[in-house]
């Protein structure tokens, strides 16, 4: 079974606990995942997968204003503008941010996650940011 997930937006990633001056701690993530949640997409199968599973990520960021052309060549890309996205985004966080917010919606619990493959890239022409998931079960066998 497949269920594919599709968020708008630039890609989140997963934020260190922080501590107040009173010793107490709280999660920045919160908001961050609930916003994820409300603006995702999910279609393909609607049960909470239980089983194994295999998770593929693609995470779609904007290019900088600085990789264009100006004046009349404005919007076309630079000839040195870089072909990889090596933001300063690491994809763990990328990941474990997406992993973390789709427990017991898409699927019981991150840990049943056993194969996985990510991508980052630019956006492409008339290609806006957004995060794509695509979750399929394994067999067991």
């Amino acid at each position: 079974m497949i269920k594919t997930i599709l968020i708008p937006g630039v890609p989140d990633v997963k934020m260190r606990p922080r501590f107040t001056k009173n010793g107490h701690s709280y999660d920045p993530n919160a908001q961050q995942k609930e916003a994820s949640i409300q603006k995702a997409k999910i279609s393909g199968s609607p049960e909470i997968f239980t089983g194994a599973l295999e998770v593929n990520f693609r995470f779609v960021f904007p290019r900088p204003k600085n990789h264009f052309r100006t004046g009349k060549n404005a919007g076309l890309l630079k000839a040195d503008a870089p072909v990889f996205c090596t933001n300063n985004k690491d994809f763990d966080n990328l990941e474990k941010f997406y992993s973390d917010s789709f427990n017991c919606i898409a699927y019981a619990d991150d840990r049943q996650i056993v194969k996985s493959h990510s991508s980052k890239e630019w956006a492409g022409e008339n290609e806006m940011p957004h995060v794509f998931i695509s979750i399929m079960t394994l067999e067991d066998k």
